[in-house]
C-alpha cells in the first residue's frame, strides 16, 4: 500500500529529527533546523508534533516501548517456568535471551544510543533506569520463588541484588556506550553471558538438585 503524503511527511521529519538529536543530543536539538532538513517551516511540525519532546518519543518510542514488552514477557515466562516444573534458566537459557537482547539493540542501535547517550532533558530520559528498576523487581520475584521451594542455600538482601542487576545491565549496555561493531559484541557477549551466569550462580548457591 502505498503511503499518503502526511505519513511520508512523518517519515521524513522523524529521520531529520533523529539525525538532529544524533549529533546534537535532545537538549541542543532545534527544531527550525529539523524542520529545514525536512523541508517544511518550523509552524508546519506543530501539526504533527506539539513540542519536541512529542517528536524525540516518536523516534524513539515504538522500539523503547517493545523491547519492555519483551523483557516483561520473558521475566513471566522465566517464572511460570519456575512456578510450574521448578525450572531453574540454565546457561544456555540465559544465553539464548541475551542473544535475543542483543539482536534487537543492533537492530535499532542508534534508538539505543539516544535512549543513553543523548536523552537527557526529555521524558524519556529515565527510561534505561526504568527498564533496570523492572529487571530488579522481576529477579528478586524469581529469588524469592526459588526460595520459597527451596531451591536455594542463601539468598543476598534485597539491595544487594539491586546493586548486582544494575552491574549487568551496565555491562550489557557496554556495547552501545563503547559502540561496538556487532563483531566486537558477539565476542563481548560470548565472554559476558558465562561469567555472569557463573557469578549469580555463586551468590545464591543453588542446591545440589539443581
Amino acid at each position: 500500500m502505498t503511503a499518503s503524503k502526511a505519513e511520508l511527511t512523518v517519515q521524513r521529519l522523524l529521520a531529520c529529527a533523529k539525525a538532529e538529536f544524533m549529533e546534537k543530543g535532545f537538549a541542543g536539538a532545534n527544531l527550525r533546523f529539523i524542520a529545514q532538513q525536512a523541508g517544511m517551516s518550523t509552524g508546519a511540525i506543530y501539526r504533527y508534533f506539539s513540542n519536541k519532546d512529542v517528536l524525540f518519543k516518536a523516534v524513539v518510542g515504538p522500539a523503547a516501548n517493545h523491547i519492555q514488552s519483551k523483557l516483561e514477557e520473558i521475566a513471566d515466562r522465566q517464572l511460570e517456568l519456575l512456578n510450574m516444573e521448578g525450572f531453574i534458566t540454565d546457561l544456555t537459557a540465559a544465553d539464548t535471551v541475551v542473544h535475543q537482547f542483543v539482536d534487537y539493540i543492533y537492530e535499532n542501535f542508534d534508538v539505543f544510543d539516544l535512549l543513553l547517550n543523548h536523552a537527557a532533558g526529555s521524558s524519556m530520559e529515565g527510561f534505561i533506569n526504568s527498564l533496570i528498576e523492572l529487571d530488579i523487581a522481576s529477579t528478586q520475584a524469581y529469588i524469592d520463588k526459588m526460595r520459597q521451594l527451596s531451591l536455594l542455600k542463601n539468598s543476598p538482601p534485597a539491595r544487594v541484588i539491586a546493586l548486582l542487576v544494575k552491574q549487568n545491565y551496565k555491562q550489557l549496555l557496554e556495547i552501545v556506550t563503547s559502540k561496538m561493531t556487532r563483531v566486537e559484541a558477539n565476542e563481548y557477549i560470548r565472554l559476558l553471558v558465562p561469567f555472569l551466569y557463573a557469578g549469580w550462580c555463586t551468590i545464591l548457591e543453588k542446591t545440589d538438585s539443581q
